[in-house]
């Protein structure tokens, strides 16, 4: 078990989507305004590793590609979406970070959680039940550090418009990137 322990680990703090988002949220709205955010990637994933490992066998590997498209498509636009967030300090139209339930609904499209999930399932000799308690434990601090970071570069970031494009950039090409592993 300790095996899918690091393996969790990992696999949860390298870049993807989840911290990619979340980092850029942090950035972008801090902290408080994230955690819902952050809440529902824990309890999203948590839940998609539980039901997910049980709801595995029955389907059709279709429908895992069909998904595997559509989530492609859709981190593909979050992550332009990302790149092109504006700099500037006033902004013409009102933004908002990922609510709790986008967030739990994101991890089913997630490729890279997806895999995650499938992987962690399948090469370890673990159960959904066991896999999906040791994510719970790790996720927050994980994904809380992205936040944190995030929330660190607010400020910074604020005052140097081609940092932040950068940053911005560089979030957005780890998620992209993160689909070459999916």
């Amino acid at each position: 078990m300790f095996e899918f322990f690091v393996f969790a680990f990992v696999t949860a703090i390298t870049p993807g989507p989840n911290n990619s988002m979340l980092m850029a949220s942090g950035i972008k709205f801090g902290r408080k305004s994230s955690i819902p955010h952050f809440l529902g990637i824990w309890f999203g994933f948590t839940f998609l590793f539980f039901v997910g490992g049980f709801l595995l066998s029955f389907v059709p590997n279709q429908v895992f590609e069909y998904l595997q498209y559509i989530g492609y498509a859709v981190i593909s636009y979050i992550a332009f979406k990302i790149a092109t967030t504006s700099t500037s300090v006033k902004e013409e139209k009102v933004e908002k970070p990922f609510t709790f339930l986008q967030a739990c609904l994101f991890q089913w499209i997630n490729p890279k959680g997806v895999v995650m999930a499938v992987s962690g399932l399948t090469a370890f000799n673990i159960t959904n039940n066991e896999g999906a308690l040791i994510y719970f434990l790790v996720l927050p601090f994980c994904v809380g550090i992205w936040l944190l970071l995030g929330e660190r570069l607010q400020n910074t970031l604020k005052k140097s418009k081609v940092l932040a494009r950068t940053i911005y950039i560089a979030l957005a090409i780890s998620m992209i990137a993160s689909l070459l592993l999916a």
